[in-house]
C-alpha cells in the first residue's frame, strides 16, 4: 500500500519544522557570537579611551611642569629673598615618604618632579615608585637600589607608634582588649577610636608594600570585573593606567587571586588599599544595577513559586471564581441549606483553630520551651571565640529616635571590634543622612543609602545590607528597640546548643510604654501571649514559625541559601519563617527580650496592624499555589500548623464581624431569620463555642501577661504592674479594632498589595528608656 505524504506547495511539514527548528538554532548561535563580539570590541574601545585620557593627563601634566620650569628660570631673584633657613620645609614634607625625599637627595629627582608625583599619588592612589616610573620622572634600574634598602617592615602596632598615630600606651591598651576578646588589632584600634581609618590604612598599606587609595577616582568609564568576582576577592577597578589597572581593595589579595584578576583584565594590576566606608562608595557606583537586582529580583529569579510579586495565580484567580460561582449555585438552588452548612463548616474550623492555638500556648508553658541561659553562663564565654555579629537597621523618617538607637546599640555587651552595624537609609530620607554625617560614627557603623526603586520595603533594604555584610550571625533591628544588653551573648550560646539545622533564634519582643493608654495596654497583652507562650508552643510542636519583625538572629549562610527576604511581601518575617522551615530549617525561641514602642495612636495602629495583616495574606496566598506540594513539605503536622498560624490570623478577624452582627440582631433585635441558620443541635454547639471561644482568647491574653510579669517581678524586675491585668477583660474591644484593620487589608490585597504602611515611631509621652531594667544613663 503506497504511504501517502501529505505535502504542502511540494514540502513536508515534518521536515519543514525540523529545518526551520536548525535554523532558528543557528541563527541563536550567530546572535551569541555576535554579541560576544560587540561586547569584546566594546571593552577594547573603552581601554583604548581610557588609555588615551591616560594619556592626555600625562601631557597636560607635562605641559604644566614645563610651564612652571621656565617661570622658575625667568625669575631667579626670588628664590635669592629668603635663605632656606628662613623658608623652612615644605608643608608636604612631614608627610612624604622616605623613598621620594631619598631620590631627591641624590638629585635622581627634582623638588618639583617629587612634587608633582605626590600630587597624583594624592588624587589616584598607588605606589609612589610605579608613579615616578609612569611620569618619565625615573627608571625602574634607577629605583631598584632605593628599594632594596627600604627597612623591613615591623608589626603594625609598632608602626603604628613609630608613625605617631598612637602612643604606647594606646597600644599596650588595645593589645589588652585583643587578648580578652580576640579580633584584629586594627578593629580593636578603631573600636577603642584611638585612631583614624584612614591613618591605619595607611599604615597597613605601608606595612604590605601597596599604596592607598587616592581624593579623585573617577568611576565611570572604567572596565569592570564580574560582581561575582569582584565581591569574592573584595576588589573594584578604579582607575586604568597605560600599562596597568588600579584596583581598590579590602586587603591585599594573594598571588593566586591577583593572578585571576590580571588574567582576566588582561593587564597587570597594582592594589591599593581602601577602607570600609570608600569601598562601599566604590561598590554603589560600579555595581549598582548589580545590587538593586539582588535585592530585588533574585528570589523572582531562582524560586518564582516563593515570592510574592504575583498575588493571585492565574490558577488561584480560576478557583476563588469557580468558589464564588459554585455557592452563588447553591444559593439559588437553596439558600437556606447552604447558609446553614456554610455556618456550621465555618465554626468547625473558627473552633478547631481557637482550641488548636490554645493547645500551643499550654505548651509554651513549659520551662524547656525558651533557651534559657544563666549569668554565669555569659560570664564565661571566651570573647576570643565570638564571631563577627551584623545588625541590620532599616528605617525610614526616623531621624528623632537615631540618638536613642544609637545609644543602645552601644551598650550591647559584645566586643565593638566583632560588630558591623549597617544602618539602612532611605535615598529620599535626606534629614537621616544629614544627621548621621554629622555624627562622628565608630568604625563598625556602615551608612547604607538605599537606592530608590520599587517596591519600597523594609525587606528590600535589609536584603540591600545584607549583600556585603561580614557576620557570622545577623541579626535585625528596628529604630527604636532597645535589646536586652546580653542579648547577643545568649544567642550565640543558643546556637552552640542547637542542632546544626538551627539556623534562627528568635528573641521574645515587648514593650516599655505599656501603661500609656489603653490601646498600650492591649498591645502589650497581645505580645506578651505571643512571644511568652505561643511562639515558644509553636517551637515545643515543631510547626512552621511566623517570626517577629524584630530580633530574628539568622545565620549568615542559611540565610543568604534561602535569597533571603521576599521584598514584595510586606510582613516578610512570618514568609521567612515558613520558608525555613520548608527547607529543612528550625527556629528557637531564647529568653531576651527586645523592647519596642508601642503604637500608642489609633490611626497609626490601624496603619500597622493593617501592613501586617495583609503580608499574612500574602504569605498564605504564596505558600498555598500547590496546596498538595505545600502538604509534603510541611507533613501534615506542619500543614495543618500553618493554617493555624498564617490562615487564621487574617480569616478569624474577617470572620469575627460577621458572627457579631448575628449576636447583636439576635439577642439585641429579636430578628427571628438569625434563628433558621441554628437550627437543633447547631444553636447549642454556637452557644458552647460562643462561650468557650471567647473565654479561651481572653484567657490567653491574661495568662500571656500574667505570666511575664510574675516572671519579672521574680528576677526583681518591676517593669510591669500585676494592675494591667485586668484590662484583658476588655480585650473584645480590642478585636474590634483588628477586625476594622483586617477588611483595610483585604482591600489593600487587591488595589496596593505591595504598599508598605509606614509607621510613625517616637510618639510615646515617657522617657524612651523609662521603666527598662538596665538602662544606661544618658
Amino acid at each position: 500500500m503506497t504511504r501517502l505524504r501529505l505535502k504542502i506547495r511540494g514540502l513536508h511539514p515534518r521536515k519543514t519544522r525540523e529545518k526551520i527548528a536548525q535554523e532558528r538554532a543557528r541563527l541563536d548561535h550567530a546572535s551569541e557570537r555576535l554579541a560576544r563580539t560587540r561586547a569584546d570590541h566594546a571593552n577594547r574601545l573603552m581601554r583604548l579611551d581610557n588609555e588615551a585620557e591616560e594619556l592626555k593627563r600625562q601631557v597636560e601634566e607635562a605641559r604644566s611642569r614645563i610651564r612652571n620650569l621656565r617661570q622658575e628660570r625667568s625669575s631667579p631673584e626670588d628664590d635669592e629673598r629668603s635663605s632656606p633657613e628662613d623658608q623652612g620645609p615644605p608643608p608636604a614634607a612631614a608627610t612624604r615618604a622616605r623613598l621620594g625625599d631619598r631620590l631627591v637627595d641624590e638629585r635622581i629627582l627634582s623638588q618639583a618632579q617629587l612634587d608633582s608625583a605626590m600630587a597624583r599619588q594624592r588624587d589616584y592612589g598607588g605606589r609612589l615608585g610605579d608613579i615616578l616610573i609612569d611620569m618619565g620622572f625615573a627608571t625602574a634600574e634607577q629605583l631598584l637600589p632605593f628599594l632594596n634598602e627600604q627597612p623591613s617592615k615591623g608589626r603594625l602596632g609598632d608602626m603604628l607608634v613609630a608613625s605617631g598615630y598612637i602612643s604606647q600606651e594606646q597600644l599596650d591598651k588595645a593589645l589588652s582588649f585583643q587578648q580578652k576578646s580576640g579580633g584584629l588589632l586594627g578593629d580593636v584600634l578603631l573600636s577603642l577610636q584611638m585612631l583614624e581609618p584612614e591613618q591605619l590604612y595607611r599604615a597597613i598599606a605601608t606595612q604590605h608594600s601597596i599604596g592607598r587609595i587616592g581624593a579623585e577616582i573617577s568611576l565611570d568609564s572604567q572596565i569592570r570585573l564580574p560582581e561575582s568576582m569582584a565581591r569574592a576577592y573584595g576588589a573594584v577597578v578604579v582607575h586604568q593606567y597605560v600599562n596597568r589597572f588600579l584596583i581598590a581593595v579590602n586587603e591585599p589579595l594573594d598571588e593566586e587571586r591577583r593572578t585571576d584578576v590580571e588574567k582576566y583584565l588582561g593587564m597587570p594590576v597594582e592594589q591599593v588599599l581602601a577602607t570600609s566606608s570608600e569601598m562601599e562608595f566604590f561598590w554603589k557606583a560600579v555595581y549598582e544595577e548589580e545590587l538593586m537586582h539582588e535585592s530585588t529580583s533574585k528570589l523572582i529569579a531562582e524560586k518564582p513559586e516563593n515570592s510574592a510579586h504575583v498575588t493571585f495565580t492565574t490558577l488561584q484567580k480560576v478557583f476563588f471564581s469557580v468558589s464564588l460561582f459554585v455557592l452563588a449555585g447553591c444559593l439559588v438552588w437553596n439558600w437556606l441549606w447552604t447558609l446553614i452548612v456554610l455556618n456550621v463548616a465555618v465554626q468547625a474550623v473558627y473552633f478547631s483553630m481557637s482550641v488548636f492555638k490554645f493547645a500551643i500556648i499550654l505548651f509554651g508553658t513549659k520551662r524547656a520551651a525558651q533557651l534559657r541561659f544563666a549569668p554565669e553562663q555569659i560570664a564565661a564565654i571566651d570573647e576570643r571565640e565570638l564571631p563577627v555579629y551584623t545588625i541590620l537597621v532599616p528605617m525610614y523618617k526616623e531621624s528623632s529616635v537615631i540618638p536613642h538607637l544609637l545609644r543602645n546599640i552601644e551598650q550591647l555587651d559584645y566586643p565593638k571590634a566583632k560588630l558591623d552595624v549597617r544602618l539602612l537609609i532611605e535615598e529620599d530620607d535626606v534629614e537621616a543622612q544629614e544627621l548621621l554625617r554629622s555624627m562622628k560614627l565608630p568604625f563598625y557603623y556602615t551608612v547604607l543609602v538605599i537606592p530608590h526603586s520599587l517596591p519600597k520595603t523594609k525587606p528590600k533594604a535589609c536584603n540591600y545590607g545584607l549583600i556585603r555584610a561580614r557576620g557570622e550571625y545577623v541579626v535585625i533591628y528596628d529604630a527604636e528597640d532597645r535589646p536586652d544588653s546580653d542579648q547577643l551573648k545568649k544567642v550565640h550560646l543558643a546556637f552552640r546548643s542547637s542542632p546544626p539545622e538551627c539556623c534562627c533564634i528568635q528573641a521574645k519582643l515587648n514593650y516599655f510604654n505599656s501603661n500609656q493608654n489603653m490601646l498600650t495596654r492591649w498591645f502589650t497583652h497581645e505580645y506578651s501571649m505571643w512571644f511568652e507562650l505561643l511562639l515558644p508552643g509553636v517551637m515545643q510542636l515543631d510547626i512552621p514559625i511566623p517570626l517577629g519583625g524584630t530580633s530574628n538572629h539568622f545565620k549568615m549562610k542559611a540565610l543568604k541559601e534561602i535569597n533571603a527576604w521576599d521584598p514584595y511581601n510586606v510582613t516578610e518575617d512570618a514568609d521567612l519563617g515558613i520558608r525555613l522551615y520548608k527547607e529543612g530549617y528550625k527556629t528557637a525561641i531564647v529568653d531576651s527580650r527586645t523592647w519596642e514602642e508601642a503604637n500608642s495612636r489609633y490611626g497609626n495602629w490601624i496603619r500597622q496592624r493593617s501592613r501586617w495583616i495583609k503580608g499574612y495574606m500574602q504569605t498564605w496566598l504564596v505558600h498555598m499555589r500547590d496546596p498538595l506540594k505545600l502538604w509534603r513539605d510541611l507533613g501534615p503536622k506542619g500543614f495543618f500548623g500553618f493554617q493555624v498560624m498564617v490562615f487564621a490570623t487574617p480569616i478569624l478577624p474577617l470572620l469575627n464581624p460577621l458572627f457579631w452582627l448575628m449576636i447583636v440582631l439576635w439577642y439585641g433585635a429579636k430578628l427571628e431569620i438569625i434563628s433558621l441558620f441554628f437550627p437543633g443541635a447547631i444553636y447549642y454547639f454556637s452557644a458552647i463555642e460562643l462561650f468557650i471561644g471567647n473565654f479561651l482568647f481572653v484567657y490567653s491574653y491574661t495568662a500571656g501577661f500574667y505570666w511575664i510579669t510574675k516572671e519579672m517581678r521574680l528576677e526583681g524586675d518591676k517593669t510591669f504592674s500585676f494592675s494591667l491585668v485586668k484590662y484583658t477583660l476588655l480585650t473584645p474591644v480590642y478585636w474590634i479594632m483588628i477586625s476594622i484593620a483586617a477588611v483595610k487589608a483585604g482591600i489593600q490585597l487587591i488595589t496596593k498589595p505591595f504598599y508598605w504602611e509606614k509607621t510613625t515611631h517616637g510618639l510615646t509621652l515617657e522617657d524612651h528608656d523609662a521603666g527598662i531594667p538596665g538602662s544606661p544613663s544618658v
